[in-house]
């Protein structure tokens, strides 16, 4: 755990032995509200068209409007400010710390997380954003504070160390956001809570196992601004919406926040949109699912 946004050798080589790296009080109050009134305009329709908006009436409270919603994926594609912030420094100068000198971004989602919404099962990113070099890095930024009440993140220290990605199933299980779990992966004794005062920040490895729980507190939100980086050299062979694409293809639709662009001979492409969604599985859980079954030896 860190306590200014100057990191260590000992802060790189904690976060290389673990997985991830607690960043305390990573932007101020000020930062926090800005953020909060730009997530709150997205789900109000005021950011443009956002595919699985419900427009709200006049008269619906900012609770109300929110808690419609678990997330906005990708809302940075609507929102010029969330687009800027991706490239702030007391995120880059973590990011580049823990990545390397060249390091893009390329997915958000504002969490929101109302009361009695679910968890998110056990999960490795990198199952979803394939990095090939394993420098896939999500930096989780509290809005809200997050407690074990309110659904904070778990980790399983070290889970990332091995390299191995784990399969997955269905998990059937209603108190769990999306349709699929890791499972069969050793460890699960050892996981810890992520407890964060807004405005503190976890960084955390593509290939780390972690998962959060229910919102049970009678009220209120625990919302989080979430973004993914990775080294500029690394081609992403990734699905905005988690469908199939081949091996070679290099999703090019990102912001380079540090360095150089080594492929800059290459036209960027604009192909992510935001969406809200609800809890639930997505449409595209599906064609995971049926991906990885065939991939099951003797299938």
């Amino acid at each position: 755990m860190i306590q200014t946004q100057r990191v260590s050798d000992a802060d790189v080589a904690f976060y290389a032995a673990n997985g991830y790296l607690i960043v305390e009080d990573l932007i101020d109050a000020q930062a926090i509200e800005a953020i909060l009134a730009e997530g709150t305009a997205v789900c109000r329709g005021e950011r443009g068209v956002v595919e699985g908006l419900v427009t709200p009436a006049a008269h619906e409270t900012e609770e109300t409007v929110l808690a419609r919603y678990v997330t906005c994926t990708h809302v940075h594609k609507v929102s010029p400010m969330l687009t800027a912030f991706m490239s702030d420094d007391r995120l880059a100068d973590v990011v580049v710390r823990l990545v390397g000198e060249n390091v893009k971004s390329f997915a958000s989602q504002f969490f929101i997380k109302h009361a009695g919404m679910p968890g998110n099962a056990w999960h490795q990113d990198e199952n979803f954003v394939p990095t090939r070099d394993r420098s896939l890095c999500t930096a989780w930024i509290a809005l809200d504070e997050a407690t074990e009440e309110n659904g904070c993140l778990r980790m399983i220290p070290g889970s990332h160390a091995s390299g191995v990605l784990y399969p997955m199933r269905p998990h059937n299980n209603p108190n769990l956001d999306r349709a699929e779990e890791c499972y069969d992966f050793p460890g699960l004794e050892t996981a810890v809570p992520i407890p964060l005062r807004p405005g503190s920040a976890v960084f955390f490895s593509g290939y780390i196992l972690h998962s959060s729980t229910t919102n049970r507190r009678p009220s209120g939100f625990r919302r989080a601004l979430l973004y993914q980086y990775a080294r500029a050299e690394t081609p992403i062979a990734y699905s905005p919406r988690n469908v199939p694409v081949s091996n070679y293809y290099d999703m090019r639709d990102f912001v380079l926040v540090r360095g150089i662009d080594p492929y800059r001979w290459k036209a960027k492409t604009d192909e992510m949109r935001a969406f809200l969604r609800a809890p639930g599985p997505m449409p595209e859980d599906t064609v995971l699912s049926e991906m990885r079954e065939r991939e099951k030896v003797g299938s």
